[in-house]
């Protein structure tokens, strides 16, 4: 959990002051005849003064339309030039070749999404506030508002695959970027190792604190054997025992299945049409309301509130733990991500353009405000739906807010969601939202899980609501400085590079 101007266009090409002036010649013209015919070429469009020069027919194809359009003048000016010129024009046609090229490499060039770093801030303050929220306040409503981390950790796999996408694919054409997702095991290993660095030596540090709590409750074998789940992100597979040692890290543990597909999902995705992107996402909503639809009927939890539930008062735990955590659910969210930004990627592709839509449903402030009154609905109860639906009903939003936040950065009028999320501020909240994530549960656990509480300081924090807030600055800080410090430490970087590279060339000769 390691982020964009509209996509660059065939710039208008103009004839030169020099060319629409009798009286400017010699080698003045001779330069603008120059410049214009490998524009020509060059940019494969007609000459703004319509004079009709093509692709790499350019020089004396150019000449003779420039003629007729009435610029005889300024290339009869050229006198004895002429051949030489001529010559000259026929060596730029080898070098507008390579210019080609680098125009076609700067149309293809993929802009930063600012706003996406950002609203992974928000994603994740909200996540860590609900999973100690109960621990400084006891208001019904205020627990209901921040208790529903089921439901939004599904935009946290709809944006990883979102970013997945847009980093391995094409714009503007219906093709993967093969380079980087072949061989499949170098794609995976070196996205895997791009999170367990920091998530190997947090729980490596918190290892004492994780050891002893679990062996306090089930013993030192069993302990170890948790240990190990962790260390191998295998705990998401154990829906009783997904949330081992640092609990909300179940998360890395689905997302790292669901990165060993994706070099197989991405390349036939990208090959979609808009209608076929369009056709995926339904299927895939549909498949994500399957499980979910299933877990509601036979537990008759249609109106659940499963983030306030404990599970004693659950008619079965089990049930709902396979539904949520379960690496196959996060694969489809993450692939409707990888749709949803490929929805966007072909926009400049040939044939394609931004759909016509309401404006109102283009707006990225409309899925926003969809987003929050729905969450703040389930909290008021005025709408009962379960966590499970809850989430598909919520990737479903954050999909299209995605797309919308995307095509306003890119646009030449941003909106004012756009704009406040492309606040420097923020997007740098943003970069840290990765530390933010790993350290919010071991440090929570430090002031209120009771066994190590008490061990430490004699007291649980729950005591003091208003140590809440101190709990957040202390994760902040420790989190920018986590960042600072290790992640982009190049010595880090430059092991982390090295295992890496060390694993993918094994898994890929044998």
């Amino acid at each position: 959990m390691t982020m964009p101007s509209g996509v660059a266009s065939t710039p208008t090409v103009r004839v030169p002051r020099a060319l629409s002036s009798p009286v400017r010649g010699g080698r003045a013209a001779a330069r603008a005849v120059r410049s214009t015919a490998m524009r020509c070429s060059v940019s494969r469009v007609e000459c703004a003064n319509g004079c009709g020069a093509r692709g790499a027919r350019g020089g004396r194809d150019h000449e003779e339309a420039l003629r007729r359009l009435g610029h005889a003048n300024a290339s009869l000016s050229l006198g004895a030039s002429v051949r030489r010129d001529r010559a000259t024009i026929t060596r730029v046609r080898v070098r507008s070749n390579a210019t080609h090229v680098a125009a076609s490499s700067a149309k293809a060039s993929k802009p930063r999404l600012p706003a996406l770093d950002s609203i992974r801030f928000f994603l994740i303050a909200y996540i860590g506030v609900g999973h100690f929220i109960a621990c400084a306040t006891k208001n019904a409503l205020t627990l209901a508002s921040f208790s529903q981390v089921n439901v939004v950790v599904g935009a946290f796999f709809v944006l990883s695959g979102y970013v997945a996408a847009y980093t391995t694919t094409e714009l503007g054409e219906y093709e993967a970027q093969t380079s980087r997702l072949s061989p499949s095991p170098k794609y995976v290993v070196s996205r895997v190792m791009g999170f367990y660095p920091l998530y190997f030596v947090v729980n490596v540090l918190f290892a004492p604190m994780f050891f002893y709590a679990d062996s306090f409750y089930n013993g030192p074998v069993l302990a170890a054997v948790h240990g190990l789940m962790t260390f191998t992100l295998t705990q998401a597979w154990f829906p009783m025992h997904a949330e081992l040692w640092n609990a909300p890290t179940w998360f890395l543990s689905a997302f790292a299945f669901a990165l060993t597909a994706m070099p197989f999902a991405l390349p036939p995705i990208a090959k979609f049409k808009r209608k076929d992107l369009r056709n995926a996402f339904g299927i895939l909503v549909a498949i994500s309301l399957v499980a979910k639809l299933a877990y509601s009927y036979d537990v008759a939890a249609w109106g659940f509130m499963e983030g306030i539930m404990s599970p004693k008062t659950h008619p079965n735990w089990l049930y709902f733990n396979s539904v949520r955590f379960s690496p196959l659910n996060a694969l489809i969210d993450v692939l409707m991500g990888a749709v949803a930004a490929r929805s966007v990627m072909i926009d400049s592709a040939s044939g394609e353009s931004v759909p016509k839509t309401n404006k109102l449903l283009a707006c990225s402030a409309t899925p926003l405000v969809a987003m929050i009154a729905f969450l703040a609905a389930r909290a008021l109860g005025i709408v009962a739906i379960n966590d499970a639906l809850s989430r598909t009903v919520f990737t479903i939003l954050f999909s299209m807010f995605a797309v919308n936040i995307h095509r306003e950065t890119v646009s030449s009028e941003q909106s004012i969601v756009s704009k406040i999320l492309s606040w420097k501020p923020l997007v740098y909240l943003g970069t840290i939202s990765f530390p933010i994530y790993i350290l919010h549960g071991p440090i929570g656990q430090v002031f209120y899980k009771r066994v190590v509480a008490n061990k430490l300081f004699g007291k649980v924090f729950t005591q003091h609501p208003e140590f809440f807030p101190v709990y957040c600055l202390i994760t902040l800080v420790a989190a920018a400085i986590t960042h600072e410090v290790f992640i982009k430490n190049k010595k880090v970087q430059e092991i982390s590079n090295a295992v890496s590279a060390k694993l993918a060339d094994v898994l890929t000769n044998n």
